[in-house]
């Protein structure tokens, strides 16, 4: 899982860096995931939790690895948890597996998180055109690795790596093609 944002941190520099209130943000971001890191820990099944931050480039990826899709499930609904959210934690179903057959569901925890976010700001309605240049293509990506080939996959939004074993969904959050994507696909693997 990764969010994208260099176009923006290239705009920042141009105008001569971030503000206080946006690295105080960054800052945020960081910390919320060290409060994460020993919920995550504790699920079965799913291991090696990390966080890659380019502050500089305002790159930010989670990856973990996972033994099943229960595990992947349970992962990623702890990583999506609502910071309010009290108590154990909703178990979201992104992935049903069927065999060879792994399906995505449309749940979309990042993206969905954003959307409300925008509304619960009282955002009547988001200047689109001026988001986009100043976030430029801000986007929320979603990798999938597998040990084995991906023979197919249903969305034609995916991008299937040249090794074809790794597919890949990409959100541009402040392009307006892009609101009505859905991760939902079918991944085959040989």
């Amino acid at each position: 899982m990764a969010v994208d944002m260099s176009e923006m941190a290239e705009m920042m520099k141009s105008l001569g860096g971030a503000d206080d209130e946006f690295i105080k943000s960054m800052d945020e971001m960081e910390v919320s995931f060290e409060e994460k890191v020993a919920r995550m820990e504790a699920i079965n099944g799913v291991s090696n939790w990390r966080n890659e931050f380019d502050r500089e480039n305002l790159k930010y990826e989670v990856l973990f690895d996972f033994a099943n899709v229960d595990a992947l499930n349970a992962g990623m609904s702890e990583f999506y948890r609502d910071s309010t959210e009290v108590g154990s934690t909703k178990l979201t179903t992104f992935f049903i597996q069927k065999g060879n057959t792994f399906e995505r569901t449309e749940n979309n925890g990042i993206v969905d998180n954003f959307k409300k976010g925008l509304q619960e700001d009282g955002e009547e309605e988001l200047d689109l055109e001026m988001a986009a240049m100043l976030f430029g293509d801000a986007s929320y990506k979603q990798t999938i690795e597998f040990d084995n080939k991906i023979k197919s996959v249903s969305n034609k939004e995916y991008v299937i790596s040249d090794d074809k074993k790794v597919a890949s969904w990409e959100y541009r959050l402040f392009i307006k093609e892009d609101f009505n994507k859905k991760p939902k696909t079918k991944i085959v693997i040989k």
